[in-house]
């Protein structure tokens, strides 16, 4: 991973996120590029003289660079690669869009919690690019702080076809020289041990530590295992669906993300 791509929208959340980006490319040796999408307020365009919109345009790129070296001033020895001001009407696409196009390892970007209105009615940018991304993406929560990376778990339903993920988990936990545990969540009630769930012959990988937790829901077993066992990352794969399945996953990722 050589450089990483924050996008920020100026806020306390995008700040505190930031400020773990910048440990985290500190700790395996990448960069930081900062994005931030603006877009022009609706106007009826149609009684504007000519070239109005495109003057418009040139002077809302100057703010919002103005703002960008502004939001990177405040940490001086961020490993800053370049500044991003990007035009587009629709923030969520054009942040993937820029992923996939850009030689990015990693989106290290801020979350708010649900409580925030804006995020219960519009969604969350986050989850979007998520779901989305051609890299993985790691979301921080507003009021999590940088701490070294010791435990990492990845939550696993024991596919095959997570291999990439694996790899790349593998890999990054290396840099960051973490700990990693596999996880599974069983909510059948009476399953304590593998065995009574799953024959692991074709998985790919290792466990270099193991645990299936019985709990009624998939998201309440991974918060009380995060909890136990003290776990600073969590890593989750999110696979291409038929649509009605991407509907249901959706909605799961975005409450782990929130």
């Amino acid at each position: 991973m050589k450089k990483i791509l924050f996008p920020t929208d100026f806020s306390e959340a995008a700040s505190n996120a930031f400020r773990y980006a910048i440990e985290l490319a500190k700790t395996v040796e990448a960069t930081i590029d900062v994005v931030n999408v603006y877009n022009l307020p609706v106007i009826d365009a149609t009684n504007l003289p000519a070239g109005y919109v495109e003057q418009m345009l040139e002077e809302k790129q100057v703010l919002v660079q103005g703002k960008l070296e502004t939001f990177v001033a405040a940490e001086p020895d961020a490993p800053i690669e370049k500044l991003i001001p990007l035009y587009g009407v629709f923030i969520p696409e054009e942040i993937r869009d820029l992923v996939r196009e850009g030689p990015y390892g990693m989106v290290v970007m801020g979350t708010r919690g649900e409580h925030n209105p804006i995020e219960k009615t519009l969604g969350s940018i986050t989850t979007f690019t998520m779901m989305n991304a051609g890299c993985p993406v790691l979301a921080v929560p507003e009021d999590a702080a940088w701490q070294d990376i010791d435990y990492v778990a990845f939550a696993t339903d024991f596919l095959p076809h997570e291999q990439q993920a694996v790899e790349q988990l593998m890999d990054f936990a290396k840099k960051v020289t973490a700990e990693v545990y596999f996880v599974h969540v069983e909510t059948k009630p009476g399953i304590g041990t593998m065995r009574d769930y799953v024959t692991l012959a074709d998985y790919p990988f290792k466990f270099t530590d193991f645990a299936i937790v019985n709990s009624p829901t998939v998201l309440e077993g991974i918060e009380s295992f995060v909890k136990e066992k003290h776990i600073d990352l969590l890593a989750l794969y999110i696979p291409k669906r038929r649509l009605w399945e991407r509907l249901f996953h959706s909605s799961f990722t975005k409450r782990m993300a929130f």
